[in-house]
C-alpha cells in the first residue's frame, strides 16, 4: 500500500456541554515522530493518545492538538500545601539571611507556580478519556483518508517512472550480445595487426575473448536489476505500508545500474545508464514522500 506521510485530519465531537476539537498534521519525516498537546489537567493522557496514533501510523512526523471546552474544561483547583509551605520557608531564609525589608502576602504567594493544582476525579479522568479516544480515532480517521487519497496518486507517478525504467533496461539487455559480438570481431582485427597478418590461434583469441567478454559482460547484474524493479512494482499493490522497502529497494537498483555502467564500454548502454540512474533519482525523491 503506497500511503503518503503528509496529511491533515479533523474532528469535532460534543458531549453534554462539552465540546473537543482535535486536529492531526503529518508531514515526512524518516522515523514515527509524534507530539501531543492536550489541556494542561489531561497531560497525563499523553502516552494513551501517542499509543493511539502509534497504532495507525507507521512513519512520519505527526502533532495532535486537542482542545476542550466547556464544562470543568479546566477542572477543580487545589491547594499544594507542601509547595506553599517550602516557598514561606525559603522566602523567610531569604529574608533573615540578607536583611531584607518587606512581608510575605498573598500577592507574592500567587506569583509562584505550581500552588494552585487542578484536581480530577478517577470516574472523571475514565469520561474524558473516552471522549479524547473518540476524538482522536476521528481525526486520525479523517487524516488517514487523506493520505490514502495521495498515496493512489504517488502510486500512479511511482508505476509510470519505474516502467519507463524498464524500457531503458530493455534496451542494455538486448544491446549487450551485440557488443559482445562486436568486441570479439575488434579484439580479432587488433590481435591480427599485432600478427601482421599472421595465423590467430583459435585457443589464444578463444581466452582473449572470454577474459574481455567476462570483463563487459552485465547479464547478472540486469537479471539483479530487473527483479529488484519488478519487487518494486509488486510492493506498489501490496496490502502493507512499503515506504522503507521501496527505498531500500532504489538503493540496490542504483548499486546494480552503477555497475552496469562500469563495465559498459560502450555509448549506446552508457546512455541508457544515465536514464536509468536519472529515474531512479527521481522515484527517490518521490518515495520520500511514502509512509
Amino acid at each position: 500500500m503506497v500511503r503518503s506521510m503528509t496529511g491533515f485530519g479533523r474532528s469535532e465531537v460534543q458531549d453534554e456541554g462539552v465540546f473537543l476539537v482535535t486536529e492531526i498534521r503529518s508531514v515526512n519525516h524518516r522515523f514515527c515522530e509524534i507530539s501531543v498537546k492536550l489541556p494542561k489537567w489531561l497531560a497525563h493522557l499523553e502516552s494513551k493518545v501517542r499509543s493511539l496514533v502509534q497504532g495507525k501510523i507507521a512513519r512520519g512526523k505527526v502533532s495532535v492538538a486537542v482542545t476542550w471546552n466547556g464544562d470543568n474544561s479546566e477542572g477543580a483547583l487545589g491547594l499544594d500545601t507542601d509547595v506553599a509551605d517550602r516557598y514561606v520557608r525559603l522566602m523567610g531564609e531569604l529574608k533573615k539571611r540578607y536583611s531584607l525589608p518587606g512581608e510575605i502576602d498573598l500577592r507574592t504567594l500567587a506569583s509562584f507556580p505550581d500552588l494552585l493544582t487542578p484536581e480530577k476525579a478517577v470516574t472523571e479522568d475514565e469520561e474524558s478519556w473516552k471522549l479524547i479516544e473518540r476524538s482522536v480515532t476521528s481525526a486520525l480517521s479523517d487524516m488517514l483518508s487523506m493520505k490514502d487519497a495521495e498515496g493512489k496518486t504517488l502510486a500512479a507517478d511511482l508505476s509510470g517512472r519505474v516502467r519507463r525504467l524498464l524500457k531503458h533496461l530493455d534496451a542494455i539487455e538486448k544491446r549487450a550480445p551485440v557488443r559482445l559480438t562486436e568486441a570479439r570481431e575488434k579484439l580479432r582485427r587488433r590481435l591480427s595487426e599485432l600478427l601482421e597478418g599472421g595465423e590467430i590461434a583459435e585457443d589464444r583469441l578463444a581466452l582473449e575473448v572470454v577474459l574481455f567478454a567476462d570483463k563487459l559482460d552485465c547479464t547478472e547484474e540486469c537479471v539483479r536489476l530487473r527483479a529488484h524493479v519488478m519487487q518494486f512494482i509488486a510492493l506498489l499493490e501490496a496490502p502493507e505500508l512499503v515506504g522503507r522497502k521501496l527505498n531500500f529497494l532504489l538503493q540496490e537498483m542504483n548499486r546494480e545500474a552503477n555497475t552496469i555502467g562500469s563495465k559498459a564500454a560502450d555509448v549506446e548502454i552508457v546512455n541508457s545508464i544515465v536514464e536509468i540512474k536519472d529515474d531512479i533519482e527521481k522515484l527517490r525523491e518521490q518515495v520520500q514522500n511514502v509512509e
